[in-house]
Parts: structure tokens; C-alpha cells; sequence
């Protein structure tokens, strides 16, 4: 037990340092408050303890908020939403269904710790050289020593709000813990027995993900699915098997199995997995590279068509003509992507508005109106757009003066096509959204379907503007595409900070189309003049 202990506060230590250390570096590309921090910040031992420790707190508080999270958003909100006149026995046996189908089926298959390529396995094991034995027994000592605290507290908290049974809910939550360790020890076993590592395959964790929530939330359809998830668990002798299976394995595994091999296996440098910044570099030049067949699907007439507009045009005109051109694949792609994304959900919308029909009303549509936000954040293509622009046409220009200088005018002829592109996706969005409540409602109440299209035609214009802006203002990409800029990471983080405001204040819709109009309005009067200001010092290679 004191080697465990050891080996834990050594991966503490090393994570803290490793921690500490990435903050005081993004602290130092932060405006105004950077140039504060010096380099020998990273020398000062004591100060260093001090952030450590704060760390150390913040760090446990996330694990209680992530429990916290999943508890309320995964069981406790769907109850609350979709359930009414139902007391706390049928909320009870209703909780323990959707937590044997979600943290029991598809948790135990998509969660390994033993198997799980990150990179603090391989720093500690390959890098501090920490036996591969000692390190994945005092990890897995820890992480479910956390699981239970933290899940306990939470569990707690929504046994008192739907009055649950605090024993049983405790004794729930001691079950599922012994059934993750022997989900360990049969992920292990597989790997020995034949190789396999479970959590790698897309295909078994993805199956794995849409049987569990299917068979979570069917219940709330008129399907009338039984609750099969807690009859098992109101079974004595399987709660007694689990506890036992639960225990052996957890003996076998702490102090009877060497790791070692596991451990090599998936602590590989190449592994894509292990080696986020190799895999996304790779990800993100593949993306913006033009394939060698995109010219040759035009035809002669075409391209002698094509040529004639660009020759028509001057300047910077004629540089973004060319780069229309020559890469009209690449450009359509994201956009074909997205909107194969909304026919999806075009589908998808209408058809589950009609099986939770009882269960929805326009009241509870408008609520999560704010949910457009994030649509809108992950269906436009802006930043997409920005990074062919910068590794086909930008990075070679960026160096010199006068580029910089004439910002605003190459800035107005991207922000055109991109808004194009943008408007085209938020109106198919819309259109979607249009049908959906219609269909909610039988066609009687049309009252939601002129907010709904302004919001989201201001949101693709927001959008757009926001994804060129901060490409000139800020800069963020480097050679090899990454974003390693705080600024950017900041300013974006504020965009899902709203998202979670407006959905806890829950505003009118028209009060949120209000908003966001304004903001759209400010955001593009405010544009041009960042980027006259800004872009001739930030426009450049990082």
C-alpha cells in the first residue's frame, strides 16, 4: 500500500509540474498581463507549490462538477422534463434503468483504464521510467477510490431532490463500482486472450453508445419498454455476484497481474490516439490540401470560362478568383459535409418531435431555443474557409508590409463568400426547424417560425464575421495548422460561455433574437475597423 501511495503522489507531482508549467505559458501570450510574467516563474519552486496546490483543488472540484454534470444532464433532467405525476418508487426503478444501461453496458465497454493511450501514461512510463505494474495499480487504485466519492456525492444529491431511498442509492452506486473493475479485468483478459483492444474499435464503443441510449430513453416513449435494467439490479444473488466478481477481480488485478505488456502496447509514440498534436497536424493539412484530380473535373469550356472572369478582375479580386477556382472541391466539401449534417437532422428532428409528442410542447421548444447557438458554431464554415485560405494563399503572403496593410480589402471579399456559404446552411437550419414545429404542433401554431428564421440568419452572420475576424485580429494557426494562441482559445470559449448563460436564464425567444441581433450588428459595424487596426501587426506566420 505505501509503493501505491508512492507511485500516486509521483503521477500527482508530475502532472501538477506538467500542469503549472502550461499556465504560466499560455499566462505569457496573454495581452496586457503577459509581459508581467517572466521566465524565471518557472524556476520559483514556491510559487509553483502554491498554483500546485490550487491546482490540486480545482482538479478535485472538476471531478465532483463532471459527476455533478453527468448525473443531472444524463438522469435527472430527462426525469424532470418528461415525466410528471410519477412518484418517487416509479422515479426510482426509472433512475436505475437508465444507470444500469448508460454506466453499466455502455460505460463497461467504452472505458478502460488499463488499455487507455494518454499521455500522462506515457510520460510516466517511458519518460520518469515508472514500472509499468506500479503505475497502472495505483492508477486504477485511484480511479475508482474517486469514482465512488464522487459518484456517491451525486448520487446523493438526486436522492434527496426526487427522495430516493439513501441507502439503496449508495449501495447502487457500490455495485456499478465493482462492476467497472471487472469490466477492467475482462478488458484485459480479451487483450491477453486475442489482442483485442476493446476501446480502440470505433465500431464496438459506437454500437455500444446508440443500444445503451436507445435503450435508456426508450422508456419515455410510448413504447412501453420494461425496465429490465432495474430488475437486474433489484436481483439479490446478482448484486452479490457483482460485489464478488467486483472483489476478486479487483484482488487479481492489484496485486496478482503484470501490466507491462498492456502498457507497451499502448504507450506507442506513432500511436495517433497517444500523440494528439502528430494526429491533428496530420488531420488538419489533410483537409486543406487540394487533390490533384479537383482541377480536372472541369471541362475545357469551363476552365477557358473560368479564365476569362479571373482576367476580368484585378488585384485582390483576381488573387481570390484564382483561389475559387482552383480549389472549388475543397471549398464545397465543408459546406456538402454540413449540410448532409442538417438533411440528418431534418429527418432525425422530426421523427423523435412525433414519438416524445406528449412530452413536448412549444413552451419546452422555446426553452431551448439556445440551442440554435451551438448548431450554428459547429455548422458554419468559416473556420474551415480560414485555413485553406491560410495554407494555400496567406502563409507565403503574410510576410510582407503591404499585404498586412491592404487587410480590409482581401477581408471584405472573403467575408462575402463566406457569408454566402453560411446563409445558404442557416436557412436550410431554419427550414428544418420549421418543419419540425410544425409537425409538433399539426400546422396550427406558426407563431415560432419568424424568430426562429431571424435568429438563425443572424447567427450564420455572426458567425461568419467571427471565424474571419479572429483569423486576421488574432492570427491563430501556425505552420502546421494548430491553434495554440490563449487569446483565441479565450475569445472562443466566451461563445460557449453565452450558449450556457441563455440557457440558464431560459429568455424568450424574441428576447434572444433581440440580442443576438444586436450583436450581430455590433460585431460587423466593429470589423472592419479591428482589422485596420489590428491586422497589419497580427496578419503574420506565428
Amino acid at each position: 500500500m505505501t509503493g501505491m501511495i508512492s507511485t500516486i503522489s509521483r503521477m500527482w507531482q508530475l502532472q501538477m509540474i506538467t500542469l503549472v508549467n502550461r499556465l504560466i505559458y499560455f499566462t505569457q501570450k496573454l495581452p496586457f498581463v503577459g509581459h508581467l510574467i517572466s521566465e524565471q516563474t518557472y524556476a520559483a519552486v514556491r510559487t509553483k507549490r502554491a498554483i500546485g496546490a490550487i491546482a490540486v483543488i480545482l482538479l478535485f472540484l472538476a471531478g465532483l462538477l463532471e459527476s455533478l454534470l453527468y448525473f443531472g444532464g444524463m438522469f435527472a433532467l430527462p426525469m424532470l422534463l418528461w415525466t410528471k405525476n410519477v412518484n418517487s418508487t416509479e422515479h426510482f426503478t426509472l433512475f436505475l434503468h437508465m444507470y444500469f444501461c448508460i454506466s453499466g453496458v455502455m460505460a463497461g465497454v467504452t472505458s478502460a483504464k488499463v488499455l487507455e493511450s494518454t499521455k500522462m501514461k506515457y510520460t510516466s512510463v517511458r519518460l520518469m521510467r515508472i514500472i509499468p505494474t506500479k503505475f497502472v495499480r495505483a492508477t486504477l487504485f485511484y480511479r475508482y477510490t474517486t469514482f465512488f466519492f464522487y459518484q456517491a456525492i451525486a448520487m446523493t444529491l438526486v436522492a434527496v431532490l426526487f427522495k430516493f431511498p439513501m441507502t439503496q442509492a449508495l449501495l447502487i452506486v457500490g455495485i456499478m463500482t465493482f462492476w467497472r473493475v471487472t469490466c477492467e479485468f475482462l478488458h484485459l483478459a480479451l487483450f491477453k486472450w486475442k489482442g483485442i483492444i476493446l476501446v480502440q474499435k470505433t465500431w464496438a464503443t459506437s454500437l455500444s453508445m446508440l443500444l445503451a441510449l436507445t435503450l435508456a430513453y426508450l422508456p419515455f416513449t410510448k413504447l412501453n419498454l420494461p425496465l429490465f435494467g432495474s430488475v437486474i439490479l433489484d436481483q439479490s444473488w446478482f448484486v452479490t455476484l457483482i460485489s464478488l466478481s467486483g472483489v476478486i477481480c479487483g484482488y487479481v488485478l492489484l496485486k496478482h497481474t503484470d501490466f507491462t505488456f498492456a502498457v507497451r502496447a499502448v504507450t506507442n509514440h506513432a500511436d495517433p490516439l497517444l500523440n494528439p498534436e502528430i494526429r491533428i497536424a496530420d488531420f488538419q493539412q489533410r483537409m486543406v490540401q487540394s487533390k490533384e484530380h479537383d482541377l480536372s473535373r472541369h471541362s475545357s469550356y469551363n476552365l477557358h470560362v473560368n479564365e476569362q472572369r479571373t482576367l476580368e478582375k484585378e488585384g485582390y479580386e483576381q488573387l481570390h478568383e484564382i483561389f475559387v477556382t482552383r480549389h472549388t472541391a475543397l471549398l464545397r466539401a465543408p459546406f456538402h459535409r454540413r449540410l448532409l449534417a442538417i438533411i440528418i437532422i431534418g429527418i432525425l428532428l422530426p421523427l423523435l418531435l412525433l414519438i416524445f409528442k406528449d412530452h413536448l410542447s412549444l413552451h419546452s421548444i422555446e426553452r431551448f431555443s439556445p440551442l440554435i447557438i451551438m448548431f450554428m458554431l459547429n455548422l458554419t464554415v468559416g473556420s474551415q474557409i480560414c485555413k485553406a485560405l491560410f495554407y494555400h494563399v496567406d502563409k507565403p503572403l503574410m510576410r510582407y508590409p503591404f499585404y498586412r496593410q491592404h487587410a480590409k480589402q482581401h477581408f471584405l471579399l472573403r467575408l462575402r463568400s463566406i457569408l454566402s456559404i453560411n446563409l445558404k446552411l442557416g436557412s436550410c437550419l431554419a427550414a428544418v426547424v420549421s418543419v419540425s414545429i410544425l409537425v409538433l404542433t399539426g400546422g396550427q401554431d406558426i407563431s415560432l417560425l419568424l424568430p426562429i428564421w431571424v435568429i438563425t440568419i443572424a447567427l450564420a452572420v455572426f458567425f461568419s464575421v467571427h471565424h474571419l475576424l479572429l483569423y486576421y485580429v488574432i492570427q491563430p494557426f501556425t505552420t502546421e495548422l494548430e491553434t495554440n494562441s490563449p487569446l483565441f482559445s479565450l475569445v472562443n470559449s466566451l461563445i460557449s460561455l453565452g450558449f450556457v448563460v441563455a440557457m440558464f436564464l431560459g429568455p424568450p425567444l424574441w428576447g434572444l433574437t433581440a440580442v443576438i441581433m444586436v450583436l450581430t450588428l455590433a460585431y460587423l459595424s466593429s470589423a472592419i475597423l479591428l482589422v485596420t487596426k489590428y491586422a497589419q501587426y497580427n496578419f503574420r506566420v506565428k
